[in-house]
This record gives C-alpha cells, sequence and structure tokens, in this order.
C-alpha cells in the first residue's frame, strides 16, 4: 500500500552563526561561543539524527521548529543526503523575538504543495508563526492539510504562560474547523438542495496538527481549546457524524473533536518515563511530579481515521527514542557546546525528541 512517511522534531536551536538585527539571537554568534565549528557538529549531529526516523525507507513529509530559517533547513537536509525533499519556503519569516520559526519539507515525487499560509496570534509579542500547508498527493489528487506550530514557552511558569498557549490553541481550532465545516450561508444553500453529502464530505477533511505545544495532552490548552481527544470513539465514532441537516445556529455549534494520536504511547515505557521533553523544574521554582513530558503532540481529524483514502496509521505511531538520541532512560541528548573543561567537545542532538507517523493510501 503507498506510504507517506511523516517525522517531526524540535531541533534545538539551530541558529546559523550570524547575528540578526531584528532578533535577539545574540546568544547564538561566535562572541559567545557559537562557532562555526560547533554550528558544524551542530548540523552533522541533526543530520544523522535524522537519518535515524525512517530507516531504509526515507522521509517523505518532514515538518520541525526551533529552526533559523528555510535556507537552513536546506543546508541541514542536503547534510543528511535527503535530497529528495524540497522545502516549502515561507517567504515570511518569522516575527519571533528569538528568531525561531516552523519549517516543512515534502518529496515532491509524492506530494505538490497547493497552498501555503503562516498565521500569527497577536499576544504581548507575536507568537512563533503556525505553519499551514495543503498538500495533493500526486497520483490519486486527494488533500490533505498539515498545521505545524511551536507555541509560547512555559520558562516564565507553566500557568502564568498558560493563556498564551490557549490563545494559539484557540486559533488553531478556529482553522481546523474552517476546514471541515463550509460557511453557514452555504451551509443553508446545501440544505436547501438537500444535498447533504457535500457537507459529509467537508466533515471528513484531512487535517494534521503537529508541534511543540509546551503543554501536555492532558493540559487545558488541548482538552478544553483545541478540543484534542484521547477518546477514538468520541471523534470517528457515530455519535460524532453529520447524518442530517439541522438549523444552521446548530451547526455551527458543533464541536469539531480532534485525536490526540500522541496519547496512544503515554505508557509506552513501564517505568513511566515516557515523553518528547525532560524538565525537572522550572526558573519560577515549579518543580514538576512528571519530568518526562509529552510537549511534542500529533492531532489528527476524524477524516484521517476513516479508512477511505489517506489515512493515519496509528500503530505505526512512535517517540523516536534510538539510543543515540536518547539516553538509556528515555532523555533526550541535548546539544551542549559550553564546558569549563578545555578538552571539551561539543555534543548531542537535541533536547526535544521527534515523533514519527505513517499515512497510507
Amino acid at each position: 500500500m503507498p506510504n507517506l512517511n511523516f517525522a517531526w522534531w524540535n531541533l534545538q536551536n539551530f541558529f546559523d552563526t550570524d547575528d540578526d538585527s531584528i532578533s535577539n539571537d545574540f546568544s547564538f554568534t561566535p562572541e559567545n561561543g557559537w562557532t562555526n565549528e560547533v554550528f558544524q557538529i551542530k548540523k552533522a549531529n541533526l543530520a544523522a539524527g535524522l537519518n535515524l526516523l525512517w530507516p531504509n525507507e526515507g522521509i517523505d513529509l518532514l515538518a520541525v521548529c526551533e529552526i533559523e530559517k528555510d535556507a537552513l533547513l536546506e543546508d541541514l537536509l542536503e547534510e543528511a543526503g535527503m535530497n529528495h525533499l524540497e522545502v516549502v519556503l515561507d517567504e515570511s519569516g518569522t516575527s519571533d523575538l528569538r528568531g525561531i520559526d516552523v519549517a516543512m519539507a515534502f518529496n515532491p515525487s509524492k506530494l505538490t504543495v497547493v497552498s501555503k499560509t503562516s498565521h500569527l496570534v497577536h499576544l504581548r509579542y507575536r507568537t512563533r508563526d503556525i505553519f499551514e500547508v495543503v498538500f495533493r498527493i500526486n497520483t490519486t489528487g486527494e488533500e490533505f492539510v498539515v498545521i505545524a506550530s511551536h507555541w509560547p514557552s512555559r520558562s516564565r511558569g507553566q500557568y502564568e504562560s498558560e493563556p498564551l498557549r490557549i490563545a494559539v490553541a484557540e486559533h488553531i481550532a478556529y482553522l481546523v474547523e474552517d476546514h471541515v465545516k463550509v460557511q453557514p450561508g452555504e451551509y443553508e444553500n446545501l440544505r436547501n438542495a438537500a444535498n447533504l453529502p457535500s457537507i459529509q464530505a467537508k466533515w471528513e477533511s484531512k487535517v494534521m496538527v503537529v508541534g511543540d505545544f509546551n503543554d501536555e495532552p492532558f493540559d487545558r490548552s488541548l482538552i478544553k481549546h483545541l478540543r484534542a481527544s484521547r477518546d477514538l470513539d468520541k471523534v470517528k465514532g457515530g455519535t460524532n457524524d453529520i447524518d442530517k441537516f439541522e438549523e444552521t445556529s446548530k451547526y455551527r455549534q458543533q464541536d469539531v473533536f480532534l485525536y490526540n494520536v500522541s496519547t496512544r504511547i503515554m505508557n509506552k515505557s513501564f517505568l513511566g518515563n515516557t515523553g518528547t521533553y525532560f524538565l525537572s523544574g522550572l526558573r519560577d521554582g515549579t518543580t514538576f511530579t512528571n519530568r518526562y513530558q509529552m510537549l511534542d503532540q500529533l492531532v489528527v481529524t476524524r477524516g484521517l481515521l476513516s479508512g477511505n483514502g489517506l489515512e493515519a496509521d496509528l500503530d505505526s505511531f512512535d517517540i523516536i527514542d534510538d539510543p543515540i538520541l536518547a539516553t538509556a532512560s528515555g532523555r533526550p541528548r541535548s546539544f551542549r557546546y559550553r564546558s569549563e573543561n578545555p578538552n571539551f567537545q561539543p555534543n548531542g542532538f537535541s533536547d526535544h525528541l521527534p515523533l514519527k507517523l505513517k499515512l497510507t493510501y
């Protein structure tokens, strides 16, 4: 069966060595130890990591965050020998204060980019962009949507910063709803024409939301605002079908529940140390009961669960905790480049572990 091998990875501060005058990236310049030698080691290590994600098969669709610019993703793919992938160029760049961005690359022999949009949520400062790309499968003509994002950090306190992540979650929920519902005027026209199949087809639109959400699957931003559930039947079951026309206001009010694929492997380790990120506490003194945290997540609409056309192979979903990328206990081997030891050599990959999922069609 034809398939698309998808991967997501937070690359942990993948900057070049130049100082960008409009971003706060001075920490990643030669004056602060981010030399060309360090950068080259970081790039080589990330490239080696990428080749662990789908060994013997190859990546068809890649989304990443904490990268400074599209040109760096092109360099990284070249370093990894992944010349079959093409970067989805985002001319808008990033407005993030730190200068980090979200980026995607795809296999043009299998996929075509139909459209791309960079969305911002305007809080006190504009958020890192929400990158939305519509792809078309070359052999079938079927279209699907990938929305990749990097939500505001917890660094200033988990609960103090929670409203920022809730705002981003609400915005993404709005974007998803726009893909799976028709506009009110169109709904009334279709109802007058008794054209329920068009409403049902829209409801089955295929959308994948992926990113570093900086919250876990059971936090409020995911449950109440993105409406990402661990209850598979709630999303794809009959109670969530559209089998008749309703009043327009009732149709508009209908919740769009998503399935959080990441919840399938929350107990992957019997030790309870399953997660993509390891964090004991924050600078404000907060300590975490669960140090292994599932911050990187993958969420899908019911259309990717229906078995018709493109479908998420749920059993293929996994955290890549290869011993090269993670310690024996499952902690990511973060990239380290500073030490008081004069013989120290930069080492590691990222402070996040990658995710992967196979999509069949």
